[in-house]
């Protein structure tokens, strides 16, 4: 019985895999020019959601955020440089009217050797 689930985990990964697009990419490619995507939250509440992909990726891909990014802080990630896609969010409900989205996206061209600040406020991208 084990082997059989070994074998069906293996194929699940392996078929994956070959998915990076719909997944949204790697982050960074083999030998390519990296940047940087800043995330600042200036939204008064905390983003627990966040999605990296490059614009030419079939989905936002999965949420890569550890924890949370608290209203007046910011995270930043290391990518490959060219056209990203950004997915921020707040699960569950903002409240006392400080936050009036749930997600928001932005689309933002990355050079290589610098940092792209992605601003959000409490309607979104500011």
């Amino acid at each position: 019985m084990r082997k059989l689930h070994f074998a069906a985990g293996l194929a699940a990964i392996i078929s994956l895999s070959g998915c990076s697009t719909f997944l949204g990419g790697e982050l960074v490619r083999e030998g390519e020019p990296v940047g940087q995507i800043v995330i600042i939250n200036n939204s008064g509440v905390a983003m627990d959601v966040v999605t990296l992909s490059r614009c030419s990726a079939m989905s936002h891909g999965l949420d890569i955020l550890e924890g949370t990014i608290p209203s007046g802080s910011q995270r930043a990630w290391t990518v490959g440089a060219g056209c990203w896609d950004i997915g921020v969010g707040r699960t569950g409900s903002c409240s006392g009217g400080r936050c009036s989205w749930n997600e928001a996206y932005d689309q933002v061209q990355v050079p290589a050797g610098r940092s792209v600040a992605s601003r959000w406020g409490s309607n979104g991208r500011s």
